[in-house]
């Protein structure tokens, strides 16, 4: 079926196959964490330039009462994100740009996940996450991207 809102049915479409993954993952495969990395470009980085403006009127502090998991920067030198918004860019960009090393754990599955940006070649950000913080990060971020559609939905609708 063709997606009758891309941005909103890809994240969708992206957090369902994440499930499915995770559900049938196996030690030689499905990867859940490599398809967890994916589903950062599929259900993160559209609605996150959809709705980045109402990002930044979320503070970190405000995310974190929201039950969203506390990132903390990596290294003291670290520069520290303004706003929600300025969170979920930094995390999107390190992925995107393959800024990302997977740790293991002592049975060699991956444990944790680091990230982090460059500018001019040189480090401005990076934090280290567990597989378990980044699926919760994931998925306050669907939600309130869906509370989000839901409200320009109903603005729309009032307007029309």
């Amino acid at each position: 079926m063709n997606p009758d809102e891309p941005v909103r049915d890809v994240m969708r479409r992206t957090m369902f196959n994440l499930r499915l993954i995770e559900e049938q993952a196996m030690k030689d495969g499905p990867y859940e964490v490599t398809q967890l990395v994916n589903s950062f470009l599929g259900a993160l980085a559209h609605p996150w330039e959809r709705f980045k403006k109402e990002l930044r009127e979320i503070s970190l502090a405000e995310a974190e009462a929201m039950g969203w998991p506390r990132i903390a920067k990596e290294r003291p030198t670290d520069s520290d994100p303004q706003h929600l918004a300025d969170l979920l860019r930094l995390m999107r960009n390190g992925i995107a740009h393959g800024n990302i090393v997977f740790w293991p754990d002592s049975n060699n599955e991956i444990k944790a996940i680091q990230l982090w940006n460059t500018r001019g070649g040189k480090r401005t950000w990076g934090t280290m996450l567990t597989v378990d913080v980044m699926r919760a990060l994931l998925d306050r971020f669907v939600e309130l991207a869906e509370q989000l559609h839901e409200s320009a939905d109903h603005a729309r609708e009032r307007s029309a």
